[in-house]
């Protein structure tokens, strides 16, 4: 659909449909709770800020907005697997990211505005699907933002989905911010060159160097206290048993193109994961659900 067809089938009072960063379709969301803005591209989350807020989630200025490139910051959604590929040729976090999604309902809820997003094997061109599957990506704005995937397997065999939720959030200073809720647990440290097992979360974690945890059997909220903004952000997550958090410091940062130099300062990310060993089975006919529920609290 064009922009006037968007509009017109799906316009509401408090959404509008517009060219975007690279001319990608956006849906701009702006009610009395809050403001968002999602692409098409990717169904990606690129601006939340609730009423009387600065915006929560991060954007890097050097991002890419170009077709079959992913979006960098605010809520890629990776997915069929998350991290790199078996094969090397295919890209990472899976083609979820890189595809142009379809809208599929607008709704108003009260102050809030529900938006949905459906993807099928015959939106992908970044890769050959794998499996036959449909995929819904749901937002549900308002004060607090609700996202929601829910993935079903078509197939006639069981397929073994990681996937994630990879919200950048946006923080005055990474060195300054504390993220609490995840003392005690066990996780993978992803840090090249790091010990990558058998580590144990000791206390609050502080970004002082790179950070790249996938931390295990974790279902809990995750706080990041961000004295800089004077501001809590509370990230709670459902269908999830792994949690993932990362700041990629000087070094990587330098290393990616869409990236800037010093962009690591002013964000982390808290992702809802279904990684490791928190790798979800969907039988021929299954479904599972992952959500990510994000409040700001002063």
């Amino acid at each position: 659909m064009n922009l006037e067809e968007l509009n017109e089938r799906f316009g509401s009072k408090s959404v509008t449909f517009r060219e975007g960063p690279g001319k990608f379709v956006t849906a701009v969301i702006c009610n009395r709770e809050a403001e968002a803005e999602i692409c098409l591209h990717g169904a990606h989350l690129m601006k939340f800020v609730p009423a009387g807020e600065i915006p929560v989630v991060w954007m890097s200025k050097s991002s890419w907005f170009e077709a079959n490139k992913p979006i960098r910051g605010g809520v890629p959604v990776c997915w069929p697997y998350f991290g790199a590929a078996a094969d090397p040729e295919l890209p990472a976090h899976g083609f979820a990211r890189l595809s142009e999604w379809r809208i599929a309902e607008v709704a108003e809820e009260g102050n809030a505005t529900r938006i949905a997003f459906v993807l099928a094997p015959e939106d992908v061109t970044a890769m050959a699907v794998p499996f036959a599957f449909e995929l819904r990506m749901e937002f549900l704005v308002g004060r607090i933002l609700q996202m929601t995937l829910t993935m079903k397997n078509c197939s006639e065999s069981e397929q073994v989905i990681t996937d994630a939720l990879h919200t950048y959030f946006n923080v005055k200073s990474a060195e300054a911010i504390v993220i609490r809720g995840l003392d005690a647990v066990e996780y993978e440290n992803r840090v090249v060159g790091a010990e990558a097992f058998g580590c144990v979360q000791d206390g609050d974690i502080r970004i002082d160097c790179e950070v790249d945890r996938i931390y295990l059997d974790t279902t809990g909220a995750v706080e990041i206290l961000d004295p800089g903004f004077d501001r809590t952000i509370v990230v709670e997550k459902f269908g999830s048993a792994s949690t993932v958090v990362w700041n990629p410091w000087i070094r990587k940062s330098h290393a990616m193109p869409d990236f800037g130099d010093e962009e690591y300062h002013t964000m982390v990310c808290i992702e809802a994961v279904n990684a490791s060993k928190d790798r979800r089975t969907l039988p021929p006919g299954g479904s599972h659900v992952l959500s990510q529920k994000i409040t700001v609290k002063r």
